[in-house]
């Protein structure tokens, strides 16, 4: 089991999905209904959503590891679950996340002219926007869900 200073790791690493994974969620929703802020946060919304699927993974690999030292109940198993799809929405949201940010961000979206005609189709944007929006609002969901089955599982409420 992986361990820092005594503590099993997915005790201390999930407090990064629980407390980051919200904070890009909302990010990626103000990124994509509020243009003028989209310059602040390209950046620091690409950068985090990028970090969060390690971190998700890592996490995900903590905790199985944890689990498997421990006897399984019913609230551990589906805070496995929940844990199981947070991963693969952690992906997904940085996929989003990045192609959103190509295509409506000008000077990242410079970078990648060889897409032409698809970074100026104005449905394209639009759609991204929205997908991007979207999973940004599921990732601050499924982050919650998440933590607090696990809350649950270890307090018992």
């Amino acid at each position: 089991m992986i361990e820092i200073a005594g503590l099993p790791a997915h005790i201390l690493l999930v407090h990064a999905v629980v407390v980051l994974g919200p904070i890009a969620g909302l990010a990626a929703i103000v990124y994509a209904a509020a243009p003028r802020w989209r310059r602040y946060l390209a950046w620091p919304l690409g950068v985090l959503s990028l970090g969060l699927v390690p971190v998700a993974l890592v996490t995900a690999q903590a905790g199985e590891q944890l689990q498997k030292s421990r006897p399984a109940t019913a609230a551990i198993r589906e805070h496995a679950e929940q844990g199981d799809v947070l991963k693969v929405v952690s992906v997904i949201f940085f996929v989003l996340v990045a192609a959103m940010i190509v295509v409506s961000y000008d000077p990242i979206g410079r970078r990648f002219a060889f897409l032409g005609r698809i970074r100026d189709n104005r449905v394209v944007r639009i759609v991204l926007l929205v997908a991007g929006a979207l999973a940004g609002a599921f990732f601050l969901y499924q982050s919650i869900v998440t933590g607090h089955s696990g809350a649950a599982s270890v307090w018992g409420r």
